[in-house]
């Protein structure tokens, strides 16, 4: 591999943007096109022999024949290549005209021999079509069928249908075919470099991508070059910063507590192709006055400062001082950053630009940084920055760059409307996305309220709807939370995107207190799983949700089939005692080595204070501590779960077993208390928690507020256990207050008539529905 700065130098040496040292690249066998990952395929420079030499040649012969073959003498001048449709038939090159395909004007593409459009356009309508194996064979029979050397639009094409057929090597060579053969500074020639950074993109050559794209972006993104090819370095250079943002681990950690989905548009294949047929204009733009003048400047902050520059070749350091010179900016530049500029040269071609941004892709190629405090502007290395800071630089560039496409998308001209929709949606909601990551979710809210207003669909709109279910999380909105994950499952096809709402969707029911709709969904959810966390989210909170139901041989199974995915750390531990408690409860306590009370003892002891992170988790543990008697710990961990529980279902069913568990270690006091912190219970509960604080009272040697409180729940529509149990209690009541008579009847099933004194004690307890 070259080295980074050898690679993007390169091609701009090609393009003579900075000198005229140049590379070749050596032609190869050829390649079967219908196994593209079995062979290397062949580049796109060469030809076969003429057909007209070979009369017995079949015009409809393998397509890889000669692929690889250096076209002789194929180099020439000539009229600028016609646009598509025209079928044109050129005169052949004049021999000796060009010197080499390296000459610094670069070849013209002319054809001698008319192009088959037939091929071509049902290549195009292959590739708009998706079947890019098929595009690519047939672009090549144009080898086959005319003598086309250095015909810029078909190189175009073999790259761009070998882009999408993932024969990336292949993609690669054709478009350097391409870049070397086009006019400098064209819309084939950029559209090939734009190609090119796709692939290092997708290659994960991350920094190379940028680099080219910076150096792109300061000379080809005003409006002198179709909007095209404006919008498109502005959206890959986005996805490029956006990638780059996305592997720092700092963002993969705040990721992990916070989940967000991005969206990375797809190829337009339409345009490049629109654009490969392109005719630049007989007479260009006449070339601006050099230099660099400042054209607004707020308080010295280089975001809100803009510059006109016209400059080739200068130096980086010199551009640095006049930047100083003209805005009156105090600039230092660290030592290792000095070494690196020193002999670095940039092009900057632009009516208009932020000076942030053009530090930006000034700086990139030296793998540089900058900061600005206080109008003191430091210029560094990135190795000198803490991965925090290197991770809110990169933020902030990415938050320009995403703004600059919103900006770019939003004018008339440019993209179809549904491209256009989709780009703008998208780079709103990453910027939003972004915003959450430096903690501003007032400004994502706003974001997501924007994207969703452009009008977004498909899947873009599924992650959308993704997006505002976390965030809606975060900020404590379940409802609104588990009506977005609903209607982002209802728009999605992707098995990935279905696990991590099935997933999101599983915990709110449980939260909710729907432990079918919970099991459900968790259900789906494992079965899509791809992702480690997902998987191990799901599972866990199938898990949880069997156990809470009072179903632990399917809690058991479940932990048992996922256990590969749940190896490591506090999961494993958590998953362990869950497994243990299941089998506890369905196997009971057996002798010797069997016995799993054992189990659920060990697997409790060798939990670490932090693994118990959720209500739900802390109420299970409970579970297992009281199942095997120590009810000290079930307490505390009732009491931890308490402490976190949402309002609502489970903070009612965490407060009654924590009452109870008093109840049962005699803590009457406690359990009283707990009890009367209720305030207003709901209806379904409401009996259990009246039935218990009759007990306490009744211990307690309260005998009117226990009668009272029986009183009221035999008055209540309630089942015939409960109601059983209530006229025991009273009966019990009513016999240690010496009424022997109306306790007898409570023994055998009747109510007995109620005194004025205890019908009117029946308003002084504190719990209510």
């Amino acid at each position: 591999m070259f080295r980074a700065e050898v690679l993007w130098i390169s091609v701009f040496l090609a393009i003579g943007a900075v000198g005229g040292l140049v590379y070749n690249w050596p032609s190869e066998p050829g390649v079967d096109v219908e196994s593209p990952v079995a062979v290397e395929p062949a580049p796109a420079v060469g030809v076969v022999a003429n057909p007209a030499a070979n009369p017995s040649a079949d015009s409809s012969a393998d397509p890889r024949a000669d692929l690889g073959a250096e076209p002789p003498g194929s180099e020439g001048s000539g009229a600028a290549e016609p646009a598509m449709g025209e079928n044109p038939q050129a005169a052949p090159a004049a021999p000796g005209a060009v010197s080499g395909i390296w000459n610094d004007a670069g070849p013209t593409s002319q054809r001698s021999q008319p192009i088959d459009f037939g091929v071509l356009e049902l290549g195009d309508r292959l590739l708009l079509g998706g079947n890019s194996i098929g595009a690519v064979k047939h672009y090549s029979k144009l080898w086959q069928q005319a003598n086309l050397p250095v015909d810029c639009a078909v190189l175009i094409r073999l790259g761009l249908a070998s882009e999408l057929a993932g024969l990336h090597q292949q993609a690669e060579k054709h478009y350097h075919s391409a870049i070397r053969v086009a006019k400098k500074g064209s819309a084939q020639q950029l559209v090939s470099l734009l190609g090119l950074a796709r692939l290092w993109e997708r290659e994960g050559q991350l920094g190379e991508a940028i680099s080219l794209l910076g150096e792109l972006f300061l000379v080809y993104s005003h409006e002198a070059y179709p909007v095209i090819i404006r919008e498109s370095i502005h959206q890959q250079l986005a996805d490029c910063l956006q990638r780059r943002l996305l592997a720092s681990q700092v963002v993969i950690e705040a990721l992990r507590k916070e989940p967000m989905e991005y969206h990375w548009s797809p190829v337009m294949v339409e345009p490049i192709l629109e654009l490969a047929d392109f005719k630049s204009p007989a007479d260009p733009p006449a070339n601006p006055a050099s230099g660099l003048k400042l054209l607004q400047d707020y308080d010295g902050g280089v975001s809100l400062m803009l510059v006109q520059a016209h400059l080739k070749g200068i130096s980086v350091l010199e551009l640095i001082s006049e930047l100083q010179r003209l805005s009156g900016l105090q600039v230092i530049v660290t030592e290792q950053a000095k070494s690196s500029l020193v002999g670095r040269l940039a092009d900057v071609d632009s009516p208009v630009m932020p000076v942030s941004m053009l530090l930006d892709h000034a700086l990139e190629p030296m793998s540089l940084a900058w900061s600005q405090s206080e109008g003191v502007l430091t210029i560094m290395a990135r190795d000198e920055l803490t991965s925090k800071d290197l991770a809110s630089f990169d933020l902030a560039r990415a938050q320009r760059i995403l703004r600059q496409v919103q900006l770019s998308l939003n004018k008339e001209e440019g993209l179809g409307h549904a491209s256009g929709v989709e780009r703008t949606a998208a780079a709103i909601m990453n910027e939003g996305n972004n915003a959450r990551l430096s903690g501003g979710w007032d400004l994502a809210v706003e974001k997501y309220r924007s994207a969703r207003d452009v009008g977004p669909a498909d899947e873009l709109s599924a992650k959308l709807y993704f997006n505002e279910a976390s965030l809606s999380l975060v900020r404590g909105e379940k409802l609104n939370a588990l009506h977005s994950s609903y209607m982002a499952l209802d728009q999605t096809l992707s098995a990935e995107l279905q696990a991590q709402v099935y997933s999101m969707i599983a915990d709110l029911e449980l939260e909710f207190g729907q432990l079918e709709k919970s099991i459900t969904a968790a259900s789906r959810g494992l079965r899509r799983a791809d992702d480690p966390a997902v998987f191990a989210q799901a599972a866990m909170t199938l898990a949880k949700a069997y156990l809470l139901t009072g179903d632990p041989y399917s809690a058991n199974a479940v932990l048992f089939e996922s256990s590969a995915g749940l190896d490591g750390g506090s999961v494993e531990r958590l998953a362990s005692v869950f497994s243990s408690f299941a089998r506890f409860q369905h196997v009971g306590p057996t002798l010797g080595l069997q016995d799993e009370g054992q189990r659920v003892v060990l697997a409790l002891a060798a939990l670490q204070p932090d693994d118990v992170v959720s209500y739900a988790d802390a109420l299970i543990v409970s579970k297992a501590y009281s199942a095997v008697g120590l009810r000290s710990n079930a307490i505390d961990r009732l009491n931890e779960a308490l402490e976190i529980a949402p309002a609502g279902y489970w903070n009612e069913r965490i407060r009654l077993q924590l009452a109870e568990m008093y109840y049962a270690s005699q803590a009457l006091d406690k359990a009283n208390e707990t009890i009367e912190s209720f305030g207003t219970v709901s209806a379904t509960l409401l009996p259990r928690v009246l039935y218990l604080h009759a007990s306490v009272q009744l211990d307690l040697g309260n005998l009117e507020q226990s009668e009272a409180i029986c009183r009221r729940l035999l008055s209540m529509d309630i089942d015939q256990e409960i109601q059983s149990s209530a006229l025991e209690k009273l009966g019990q009541t009513l016999q240690r207050s010496g009424d022997h008579y109306a306790a007898a009847l409570c023994f055998a099933g009747l109510l007995p008539k109620s005194e004025g004194a205890a019908s009117e004690a029946g308003g002084e307890t504190a719990v209510s529905p």
